[in-house]
């Protein structure tokens, strides 16, 4: 049997079943007011006070906001609405450093190619500063930067939606730009580290000297693997490695894990997201799920741990591991947890889980002399996504999930850890705007915030597209990035900051 209650603040639901205290406790995000436009208010006009009155928070505030109206945005995205009401830039990854914030454009819909940089000291007079365009046939979606050192890189990913494109007969040119951002009004090139010609690129972290990469580094790839790029030298920039998991090259077998998912259908196999740390990354490998590799020796990676969950879960058509996000307690030591998510539209929907890995510590996983032991101890969702199973199809009932347009972007995304307390984490979950998690018991986590953005729906959507957050390490302010042309908000989290580290999950 299974034993559900509430929170002693009354606002989520844990199940725990009953006869196995080992089982992992699924917890369940609260219902929220979800606030639409309405008649014939523009959601891409909105000045601070609009954007206030058309968002739904709890314990967030909203300091700032820009739709990035730049001239470097598409002509679709220029011709939506009338002069000045017209769409603005989406975005996906966001970093801000010294109050200037690089922003990697996103492309679905079409709105911006390339990277902007823009000053960010006051947030209600937000100013782009300069833009980086993609190579022609390319999306640029991720980036980083190395503060100290003054330098930025992002990827450069195939895309036929982008307006500029490569000439007849020829491919994009995919790969890893560095540029010098001593003058982040005029940023300079210093580097281009090619993928394979027509390929593809995808998450990234980097540290003071490496950059960690999912891009395609060979033509025999059926997918991203991972390439490691020493830019310790301005001067010499260059790939000193890459990782892949057995099957992606052509002439490989996939091991059995990695062939079929649950429906009979191909897995979908590839790096997705990176996190570095401590010499080790911790992966996003979609239906591979959650990899951990050890990079002490850069030239070459070795696998330390691997959490492959598909089967007996399912991807979806794009795969499912998105993030694995290691909890620091302590700088330098190896994390006891890690915070996952999924990036699943299908049904069900994506969905995070909390691993413990404290076992990677004992000294005979160290010498590889048997597997680690990696526990899931809790899963969280959103309240409103449905599980319906039909038992004579045996299958999932694919249906809306409760969204007041039936969308299917209810999946979670991106962990990112307040730099506060360990215990404070915001996930970005699409529709499902800005989530804060309490995790001081990870076994049994508590929301304790939302921030749900007006709904930026472009034409030819519905659903709000939530997509990454960042907190500047300085101010601790947090900035929050729209993919639909919605641009990026300016946050602050009110609500209570965990004093504790997360428990042990490992009793």
């Amino acid at each position: 049997m299974k034993s559900c209650f509430k929170s002693l603040t009354g606002t989520l639901v844990v199940c725990t079943a009953m006869w196995a205290t080992s089982a992992p406790a699924q917890v369940i995000a609260p219902e929220v007011k979800n606030v639409a436009i309405l008649g014939d208010v523009d959601a891409f006009s909105l000045d601070l006070d609009g954007i206030r009155k058309y968002s739904s928070a709890s314990n967030f505030e909203v300091l700032g906001h820009s739709y990035f109206k730049v001239p470097e945005r598409t002509p679709w995205a220029k011709a939506q609405g009338r002069p000045g009401k017209e769409v603005g830039g989406g975005f996906n990854t966001v970093r801000v450093y010294d109050g200037v914030a690089y922003l990697a454009g996103y492309n679905y819909p079409a709105t911006f190619f390339g990277v902007l940089i823009a000053d960010v000291r006051d947030p209600k007079d937000i100013k782009p500063l300069s833009t980086i365009p993609c190579n022609p046939s390319g999306r640029c979606t991720y980036l980083r930067v190395n503060q100290e050192k003054k330098i930025l890189a992002f990827g450069h990913d195939s895309d036929r939606d982008n307006p500029n494109k490569v000439k007849p007969g020829e491919q994009t040119n995919t790969g890893w730009s560095f540029y010098d951002v001593s003058d982040p009004a005029k940023p300079k090139e210093i580097a281009f580290v090619p993928a394979t010609m027509g390929g593809k690129t995808h998450g990234m972290d980097m540290d003071d000297k490496y950059l960690y990469g999912c891009g395609t580094f060979t033509n025999d790839m059926n997918r991203e693997g991972l390439q490691i790029i020493d830019y310790s030298d301005p001067k010499d920039i260059h790939q000193v490695s890459t990782w892949h998991v057995t099957g992606q090259v052509k002439g490989e077998t996939y091991g059995p894990l990695n062939q079929a998912g649950p429906d009979g259908k191909p897995q979908l196999v590839q790096c997705h997201e990176v996190v570095y740390y401590n010499d080790k990354l911790y992966l996003g490998w979609r239906d591979g799920g959650m990899i951990i590799l050890d990079v002490k020796d850069r030239a070459h990676p070795r696998e330390i741990a691997t959490y492959d969950y598909v089967p007996p879960f399912h991807g979806g058509f794009l795969g499912a591991a998105h993030t694995a996000m290691p909890v620091i307690v302590n700088k330098g030591e190896d994390p006891d947890i890690v915070v996952a998510t999924d990036e699943i539209f299908d049904f069900p929907q994506g969905f995070g889980r909390i691993f413990d890995v404290s076992d990677l510590k004992n000294p005979d996983v160290a010498k590889g002399k048997r597997a680690p032991n990696i526990q899931i101890l809790s899963t969280f969702r959103a309240a409103h996504t449905a599980d319906k199973f039909d038992t004579v199809k045996k299958e999932f009932v694919c249906e809306a999930a409760g969204g007041p347009n039936g969308t299917l972007s209810n999946t979670t995304h991106l962990p990112f850890p307040d730099k506060r307390s360990p215990s404070l984490v915001y996930v970005t979950w699409y529709d499902e705007g800005v989530r804060a998690m309490d995790i001081s018991n990870p076994a049994a986590p508590v929301f304790t915030g939302y921030y749900l953005s007006p709904r930026f729906a472009s034409p030819g959507r519905v659903d709000r597209h939530t997509r990454e957050i960042w907190q500047d390490p300085d101010t601790e302010l947090l900035y929050t990035t729209d993919g639909n042309g919605g641009g990026m908000t300016v946050l602050r989290y009110t609500g209570p900051v965990p004093p504790n580290p997360p428990i042990p999950g490992a009793r």
